[in-house]
């Protein structure tokens, strides 16, 4: 009998060793397959004080910092649309977040502060002049944080639909999963569950009011983002459990620049109901409201943004 008992126990553990070895096998296939369609577009390279920045520069003139959204999958490339047109005129600069398109990966999910800091050296080092912010929902929450703590290089802003005045910083309770989420095999295995292309399409049909401009490139492009290498679980675990959010009102209250705020109607996750507090704060801004469009303005109706945000720039 016990005999039988000791069998049964190595046929069941070398069954398990084997799911675990193919999983293991299968992760990395997953992350093979990524890195075979890696963003291919040109880019320049700024070796900051903490790991290679991917960043383009076009244009001449006065300089715009683009700061993408802090969205699973986006990078600098959230910017296509509208980035040859604002060249004609100005000087733009359209930077990958750590952790995020081409950009170096941190270690372990980092906070608002530490992206302000990363953006203040781009800044300093790269633009070497104050200049004019245009950023995209959570990316405008980093601006405001940047414009707190390094007012003196920011001239103007705009901001698409920043999440820190209604979200502020994640919970306790949003932070519990983050452990879990690091974890080698576990963590990775939900990460890549919910980095596929279908996964990556819905979370832009969230943000998006009209479907029918979510191409298959851009599912690819930001797919190519999401899950460009195995780190990249950690800029997962860090948007999934909202480690990188701050509550952005005392900067916002506190701006001493022009700034425009840019609001998509149909903005789901964020609703327009969160602008009538800035609007109440901050009467002496600009407020725009664009019909029929969610969270991304400069994507859906990319013609109408660009003569908003020229007529801002004059």
């Amino acid at each position: 009998m016990n005999k039988k008992i000791k069998e049964t126990a190595l046929s069941i553990s070398a069954a398990s060793a084997g799911l675990f070895g193919g999983l293991i096998f299968w992760q990395k296939a997953c992350f093979w397959q990524a890195q075979k369609r890696a963003d291919d577009a040109l880019f320049e390279i700024y070796a900051s004080s903490l790991g290679d920045i991917a960043y383009s520069s076009s244009g001449h003139g006065r300089p715009l910092l683009l700061i993408h959204s802090m969205m699973l999958g986006t990078s600098r490339r959230e910017w296509d649309m509208v980035i040859s047109s604002l060249s004609e005129q100005y000087h733009v600069y359209a930077l990958d977040l750590p952790g995020f398109g081409n950009s170096f990966l941190p270690d372990k999910p980092w906070t608002a502060y530490q992206y302000a800091h990363i953006i203040h050296e781009f800044m300093e080092q790269i633009i070497r002049r104050p200049a004019c912010i245009l950023a995209s929902n959570g990316g405008g929450d980093l601006a405001l944080v940047t414009s707190m703590l390094y007012p003196e290089k920011i001239k103007g802003m705009m901001l698409i639909s920043p999440e820190g005045f209604g979200r502020g910083f994640a919970t306790n309770e949003d932070l519990k999963p983050l452990h879990s989420l690091l974890l080698p095999v576990s963590g990775t295995q939900q990460f890549l569950m919910e980095t596929t292309k279908s996964k990556i399409k819905g979370s832009l049909e969230t943000a998006f009011f009209a479907k029918e401009k979510i191409s298959d490139e851009l599912v690819q492009t930001f797919h190519t983002s999401a899950r460009g290498s195995k780190n990249r679980q950690i800029t997962f675990a860090t948007l999934k459990t909202g480690f990188w959010r701050a509550d952005t009102k005392a900067a916002f209250s506190a701006l001493s620049v022009p700034f425009w705020i840019f609001w998509g109607e149909e903005n789901k996750t964020n609703p327009i109901s969160t602008m009538e507090w800035a609007e109440n704060a901050r009467p002496d801004g600009e407020y725009v409201i664009f019909e029929e469009v969610g969270n991304f303005p400069h994507l859906e109706n990319s013609q109408n943004f660009l003569q908003i945000v020229k007529e801002y720039l004059k």
